[in-house]
């Protein structure tokens, strides 16, 4: 896919964190949600003052004020002379009223128009058109002389006209006009509101900051001719005074909102987010004349911080989801390599300490015994995996290097009795990396034990054991990842061992009383150092594997809006998933 181009750490992009989705997802998540939510009525009535001023009113004191008359029970039509129901409301001085609620209507969704309809840019433009299930509005409608009508309309599921709000919104608007009628702590609760990152990738959030930057644009009412008396009722009475009222309040339309609760925790913490448009691209460029496939391949981009300061988005040179994959997920999400290979890196060198021995080899001479002791402490200043800079290219069997291992420490034992001397080398050194490779993971270790054992006897040098690597065992261990629908990394560990020791080759000649002393302790010691060393490899990958995939495993932020699949290394070595949109009800 498009998204293995993915290299964040390129200087023009920088960001830690990119989440794309498709507005074909967004359309059809928003649809589901919207079907399944219990948004409330709300009811909106409005009333002239002594000075011909539209102002808002209760319901409830409306029907009060009239009588107990309800403008939404008239029949369309009705005569305001003789209707005493309009009569008590015209005493009231009643204009109109609207009821409404957020929803699909009830026509097939192939009718419905999509909810988000993506622009380009980095203000992250959107037409937005906000359905309802339920519209309604009534009201007196004056023509010449004073003459008055009365409207009482809905859309109708039965022929299938419906009505909706429509404007066209910024997302990521850093900044508000000045002339904007939003008073400037709404704007500023606007702004905060989309850079906020909690839940900062769920549908229901986007449908909230959609709803609430209506505010900062002017909408409009589709799908009532522009000749239906219903229509300057519609825009003299419920647009101007209701978006006035709302742009005041800073409340998104139709009083819609939802309880945030706490995001499942991520391995991840983001600071601040923005987003951006984009469109499909063709060779880099934005098709002229897409079809509406292409339209629908359009995608929303989360661009996320670990700082505070929202970071600022540029166009990407890539298609983050093929066109042949939009009906196959939803988006994708991509990390910034140094941020993965930082928590990779923690967890590796948690127990490093574990490979790390001082080779440590005394001879003691007493009498005519020479007593050779050995032991393998851990050290006190192990090494750790450090990461490769500049990382290289990728080796013939395509796995990068990004983290190097090496540490070592020699040791020499030498003392003497009469007649006789015993020298011995003892030295441990163990090299290691970690390496990448689409959704691998390498990790190869490599201890070797340097051995050497000489004596001095009667002025005659004898070589009991040869110098040579007597342990030296290429340990390999290759953990594919996989991702579970909560975003946390799962792993399958395979590994194999490449046993490279010299054969044990002690014959000791001479040392009359103190050959066998000398063998059993040296040959001995080699096997619990085998044993032991085989051990530690074992579980440094064990317990690797298990931090891993285990309770202290990666897990991606946007756990709690998305399920993952196929996860793995881009070729600038991010990590990056692919993303379905979780069930929004």
């Amino acid at each position: 896919m498009s998204a293995n181009q993915s290299n964040l750490s390129d200087p023009h992009y920088g960001y830690d964190l990119v989440v794309a989705v498709t507005q074909k997802s967004i359309n059809t998540t928003l649809k589901q949600y919207l079907a399944g939510i219990n948004s409330p009525e709300v009811i909106l009535c409005y009333v002239y003052d002594p000075n011909n001023n539209l102002i808002p009113i209760d319901y409830s004191t409306l029907k009060a004020n009239a009588k107990g008359s309800d403008p939404f029970a008239i029949p369309d039509g009705a005569d305001p002379k003789t209707n005493p129901d309009l009569i008590n409301l015209a005493n009231a001085n009643f204009a109109g009223a609207v009821k409404a609620k957020i929803g699909l209507p009830s026509v097939p969704l192939n009718n419905l128009p999509p909810i988000a309809v993506l622009g380009h840019g980095a203000s992250a433009p959107a037409q937005f058109n906000l359905l309802c299930s339920e519209f309604q509005i009534t009201g007196f409608q004056y023509g010449a002389r004073g003459m008055a009508v009365w409207i009482n309309m809905s859309q109708s599921s039965s022929t299938q006209k419906f009505w909706y709000f429509s404007s066209t919104v910024e997302l990521n608007k850093s900044t508000v006009d000045p002339s904007s009628p939003v008073p400037p702590a709404v704007q500023q609760r606007i702004i905060q509101l989309q850079n906020d990152p909690a839940n900062a990738f769920s549908i229901q959030k986007l449908f909230l900051d959609l709803d609430t930057a209506i505010l900062l644009s002017t909408p409009t009412i589709e799908g009532l001719p522009s000749g239906w008396a219903v229509w300057n009722l519609i825009s003299t009475v419920f647009l101007g005074a209701y978006f006035k009222q709302m742009q005041q309040s800073g409340n998104p339309v139709l009083s819609y909102s939802f309880t945030l609760t706490a995001a499942r925790p991520a391995t991840m913490i983001l600071g601040s987010v923005s987003r951006e448009c984009l469109p499909l691209l063709d060779n880099g460029q934005p098709i002229n004349n897409p079809t509406p496939a292409q339209l629908d391949a359009a995608q929303l981009v989360y661009i996320g911080s670990t700082t505070t300061t929202p970071p600022i988005p540029v166009p990407f040179g890539w298609n983050w989801v093929d066109l042949s994959d939009v009906a196959n997920f939803s988006g994708v999400l991509s990390v910034r390599r140094d941020v993965f290979f930082t928590f990779l890196g923690l967890l590796a060198n948690q127990n490093t300490g574990n490979l790390c021995f001082d080779s440590t080899v005394t001879v003691v001479g007493s009498g005519t015994t020479l007593t050779p002791s050995f032991s393998t402490p851990l050290s006190s200043h192990p090494s750790v995996f450090r990461q490769v800079s500049p990382i290289g290219a990728p080796g013939t069997d395509g796995f990068t290097k990004i983290f190097d291992l090496n540490f070592n420490h020699n040791s020499h034992g030498y003392d003497w009795v009469f007649a006789a001397n015993l020298n011995i080398d003892y030295n441990y050194a163990i090299v290691g990396d970690i390496s990448i490779s689409k959704n691998k993971i390498r990790v190869t270790l490599h201890p070797q034990v340097y051995m050497q054992v000489q004596h001095l006897e009667v002025m005659v040098n004898y070589t009991d054991l040869p110098g040579a690597n007597y342990y030296d065992k290429i340990r390999t261990i290759i953990y594919d990842l996989n991702v579970d629908q909560n975003g946390a990394i799962k792993i399958t560990e395979v590994d194999n061992t490449d046993d490279k020791s010299a054969a044990w080759n002690l014959h000791i000649k001479g040392l009359v009383g103190n050959k066998e002393a000398v063998t059993q302790g040296i040959t001995s010691f080699e096997s619990i150092l085998s044993t032991n060393l085989d051990n530690a490899m074992s579980q440094f990958g064990n317990n690797l594997a298990d931090m891993i995939g285990g309770y202290q495993g990666w897990v991606f932020p946007g756990n709690d809006a998305f399920t993952f699949k196929n996860v793995g290394f881009s070729d600038g070595l991010d990590l990056v998933a692919q993303l379905t949109y979780v069930n929004p009800n």
